[in-house]
């Protein structure tokens, strides 16, 4: 009697209509987020939050499809795990590339929070993954980071939050030219290399454009982000036109660096924390001809920020170009910094 209860009409249209609508709002949230994506402040914010919580939902509409018998209708939730699996939570599957006999390079690339996680432990998990190329940020212009990286590599090079750590010797480093933005000169906050390898010369960017931390720090307000959720402050848009000026900065850097990138003339490696999660529209306009080593050699998610938590996006990449191709890729992790490392074996 009391499945026939539960069998009702009602809760079969519901759980019909469920079925129906959640791969729909999932569809409607990944095309908001590609297309919208930083031209407005709230899919600026959607973009940087953990989106592992639209799964939610997924069992518990298997659960009343099964409970209810209504098994063809199982189907609707295979498109709703294709969208969150691949788009929403950029899952990679990639094909198997080989290096045609050429020996790779290894490119290691760490946001290291000014080494107040321990210089020591950043170095270490430097030394677990013996690369030809260190490129660091946020270095906090930490002293401690030279003595280490001298010890270890024949050249290092320390330009304000930017240090490059190579067994190659350095031809060439370039610091860009100040960038107009609303009425001042900015820092592009990218340093250009040219490397000579065994192969010949390579270029290679290491990159930080702003980060939207501090700016969305407003969004919580002095009681916290809940309480601003509740007393309705946050959809306000108190916070938009700082949110949206962050994110018109970090979008012009990134077209700077990556306009250079395309215009190299050999092969150019640029890596770095983007600041970009993926379906960032930001990131698509701008590495498009470029080569992302997550997706052509990586496996999973790859997720590389908060490592204060369990992280939830990939914003440290690897990117090549001018022949650039991966054959390996890999996630740090050490709990040195807020970020993880990634590496990326390199060959042209």
């Amino acid at each position: 009697m009391g499945f026939l209860v539960f069998r009702r009409p009602r809760w079969v249209r519901a759980a019909k209509l469920f079925a129906v609508t959640y791969p729909l709002a999932l569809l409607v949230a990944t095309l908001a987020l590609r297309a919208i994506g930083e031209r407005w402040w709230v899919t600026t914010v959607a973009l940087y939050l953990p989106r592992i919580v639209l799964a939610a939902p997924l069992p518990f509409a298997l659960g009343a499809l099964l409970a209810l018998r209504l098994r063809p209708w199982l189907w609707t939730q295979l498109p709703a795990a294709l969208l969150l699996v691949f788009p929403l939570l950029g899952f990679a599957v990639p094909w198997p590339h080989g290096s045609a006999g050429a020996s790779p390079i290894r490119v290691l690339s760490y946001n290291v929070d000014s080494g107040l996680g321990g210089v020591d432990r950043v170095v270490a998990e430097i030394d677990r993954f013996s690369p030809d190329v260190v490129m660091l940020q946020e270095t906090g212009q930490n002293p401690g980071f030279e003595p280490l990286l001298r010890a270890r590599f024949a050249t290092v090079s320390v330009v304000d939050q930017f240090i490059l750590a190579t067994r190659y010797p350095l031809s060439t480093l370039t610091g860009p030219d100040k960038i107009p933005f609303e009425g001042r000169q900015r820092s592009p906050r990218f340093l250009r290399y040219v490397l000579d390898s065994p192969r010949g010369p390579v270029v290679f960017y290491n990159v930080h454009p702003v980060s939207p931390r501090d700016d969305f720090a407003a969004l919580r307000g002095k009681d916290g982000f809940v309480r601003e959720v509740i007393s309705g402050r946050v959809f306000t848009g108190v916070s938009a036109p700082r949110i949206q000026a962050n994110s018109d900065l970090r979008a012009l850097q990134v077209a700077t660096f990556t306009d250079a990138a395309r215009h190299e003339s050999g092969p150019v490696v640029v890596a770095g924390d983007t600041n970009l999660p993926g379906l960032s529209p930001v990131l698509a306009r701008n590495v498009s001809g470029l080569v992302d080593a997550f997706s052509e050699a990586g496996w999973g998610l790859g997720y590389t920020y908060p490592n204060d938590r369990r992280p939830w996006m990939r914003i440290d990449r690897v990117l090549g170009s001018g022949g650039v191709r991966f054959s390996g890729f890999q996630v740090g992790d050490s709990k040195a910094s807020d970020h993880l490392c990634v590496v990326a074996d390199v060959w042209w």
